[in-house]
């Protein structure tokens, strides 16, 4: 075989790699969830979207539909809370396609708070969702995969890593999805289970279009304190996850890829608010 034809039929492959893999995305309804599960479809997966938002999940399982139309596209009403709804949104994917190849836990999110303001039911609810519930979809979906293996993706932040104020429970919980992350990876390898964290950093999704109106942050900011010039995109992230849960990139287990435009590495002491009193 010339190098050009190895060349050509090793990208034939990546190119197919996925297809007939199942996959199950939460937090799918919106953001890098949504993204997440339109580029695991264009890649060839059947895809379960989760999320407690009904109707934003209907609306994304109707567009990938149209997008997709041989692909299997299903939704599933789900509270990551509930470590009983987590198993039973497993089970059902499972009676539905037969098997979960990948579990892409986008679910989360921000509740920006002076930390001497936060409330037991601010700290429990944020941590329930953005710490629990990865925990607990971990645990669903490894119990179908001990029998062939698969990889799970935890979305994670920078915010585990770079502090800044009103933050603490949002940090703190980022911080533990590392925890999980490398722990689940050594203790789940022998199963042929592979677990990585994606961790970006600030990404063009509504939840900073809102930030940008309320004065919270700066885009001009933002864009001087990454290195790269610029916040990310969905796509961005998500090409990010579809390269971990490919063959490409299988001898990486129990990592954080930091998706930041160079910004830990840069700068994290540039200021992000719109003003000194916002």
């Amino acid at each position: 075989m010339t190098k050009l034809n190895h060349r050509r039929n090793t990208e034939s492959r990546r190119a197919d790699e996925l297809t007939g893999k199942v996959a199950v995305v939460t937090g799918a309804a919106q953001g890098i969830g949504a993204g997440c599960a339109k580029k695991l479809a264009a890649r060839g997966c059947d895809i379960l979207l989760a999320d407690i938002k009904a109707g934003g999940l209907e609306r994304q399982v109707a567009a990938l539909g149209r997008a997709f139309p041989d692909r299997r596209i299903e939704s599933y009403p789900l509270d990551v809370r509930q470590q009983r709804d987590c198993f039973d949104m497993a089970e059902h994917a499972q009676s539905k396609f037969g098997s979960i190849d990948i579990m892409v836990n986008s679910a989360g999110i921000i509740s920006p708070r002076a930390s001497m303001d936060v409330t037991q039911d601010d700290w429990e609810n944020l941590l329930s969702i953005n710490l629990n519930g990865v925990f607990y979809c971990c645990q669903a979906a490894a119990r179908l995969m001990r029998a062939t293996g698969g990889v799970i993706i935890n979305l994670s932040s920078i915010a585990s890593k770079a502090a800044w104020p009103g933050r603490v429970s949002y940090a703190t919980a980022k911080a533990g999805i590392t925890a999980i992350t490398e722990s689940l990876a050594v203790e789940w390898a022998p199963l042929g289970i592979r677990v990585n964290a994606v961790a970006p950093a600030w990404v063009n999704t509504e939840i900073l279009r809102q930030a940008v109106e309320q004065g919270v942050v700066a885009v001009d900011n933002l864009n001087r304190a990454i290195p790269l010039g610029r916040v990310a995109e969905v796509d961005d992230v998500c090409d990010a996850i579809v390269f971990l849960v490919s063959d490409a990139a299988r001898y990486i287990t129990g990592q954080v890829i930091y998706v930041d435009g160079g910004y830990l590495a840069g700068a994290p002491h540039a200021s992000i608010r719109a003003s000194r009193s916002s």
